[in-house]
């Protein structure tokens, strides 16, 4: 019998990467969406700027557990480019891994609190809150801490200042651990602060009083809305995905390249005109008038194709300006 020859290395590639994004838990844009976002960014990197975001990250205080270690075998026998790519998507992926770590180390690098942000909380030109209001006056606005604060530690509280944080310390920090920390949350934080549904959610007067936890607890067939969101593009081809979002990438105009305070404003802009149906908010008032939560509520197939489209947007703005961020930092390398 001839022997069977071994899947080129590239082709095996194709075949485990969305194997691994389908077995990931699900947090914020999903491990499909946050490679997604990554491996757009990627292409527009040097060599040289990929070699140095390699290096940076190479000294992650969890690095051999948590990416050498996880790297699939079919990666691991690919080029060293494509494993580098795998690890910065690993990177981007790493926030939500850390949900996962043990007790004993997990609120060492476990921010829960980093991933979203208040959709009453506003600053400089954020004039516009997240939250989506039912028959209840809006909830007052919180000012947001400055910019500037960045510097320091505590600054980071939610996924806009913990962004601002990261950032300033992939530009200042010295120490060489924390700088590796950072750039997983950078990769992370980007991604998340374009899911509309981070950025704030719905109220109402006595169902929701405080929100809805940016749509949690809004039930729907197939999972709660911020489920749904996380997941839009799930169920497609990886690669077919990302030939998508890298074309929607390549066709944006230059932005200036790290403005999350604008990046926000457009995630709200989506969620008060698109990510709540007429469906929704009609069942949340009949719950209001019920005392009750409403029930199960089925997404239209029209709808269910205008969120996948946005998403696809989405995530070609969060690698478009990924790759504008670490390309500012890194400077001409």
């Amino acid at each position: 019998m001839p022997a069977v020859k071994p899947l080129p290395a590239w082709l095996r590639i194709c075949i485990v990467l969305p194997i691994l994004a389908l077995a990931s838990s699900l947090y914020a844009w999903d491990a499909t969406g946050h490679r997604l976002s990554v491996y757009v960014a990627y292409q527009s990197l040097t060599q040289t700027q990929r070699e140095y975001w390699h290096e940076v990250l190479q000294h992650h205080p969890r690095f051999t557990a948590d990416f050498e270690q996880a790297m699939p075998d079919a990666v691991r026998a690919a080029s060293s480019d494509e494993q580098t790519r795998w690890l910065l998507g690993q990177a981007a992926v790493w926030p939500d891994l850390a949900r996962g770590l043990p007790e004993t180390i997990r609120s060492r690098y476990n921010q829960p609190d980093w991933h979203w942000i208040e959709g009453a909380w506003l600053r400089d030109h954020a004039t516009v809150q997240g939250n989506l209001y039912i028959d209840t006056r809006p909830l007052p606005d919180i000012a947001g801490a400055p910019a500037d604060n960045s510097r320091f530690a505590s600054h980071a509280s939610n996924v806009l200042t913990a962004l601002e944080r990261a950032a300033w310390q992939l530009e200042h920090e010295t120490d060489a651990g924390q700088r590796a920390i950072a750039l997983c949350w950078l990769l992370h934080l980007i991604g998340d602060i374009h899911q509309p549904l981070h950025t704030g959610g719905l109220v109402s007067a006595s169902l929701f009083p405080a929100g809805d936890r940016g749509g949690n607890a809004i039930s729907t067939r197939g999972g709660n809305l911020h489920a749904i969101w996380d997941q839009a593009l799930r169920g497609s081809d990886f690669n077919d995905n990302l030939q998508a979002v890298s074309r929607q990438a390549a066709s944006l105009t230059w932005q200036q390249a790290f403005a999350p305070t604008l990046w926000l404003q457009e995630s709200r802009s989506l969620l008060l005109r698109q990510v709540y149906p007429e469906r929704v908010i009609a069942e949340v008032r009949r719950g209001e008038s019920r005392g009750q939560r409403p029930d199960s509520i089925t997404l239209s197939n029209d709808y269910q194709s205008n969120m996948r489209q946005a998403a696809r947007l989405r995530l070609a703005e969060a690698g478009y300006r990924i790759s504008s961020t670490l390309s500012d930092i890194t400077g001409t390398l």
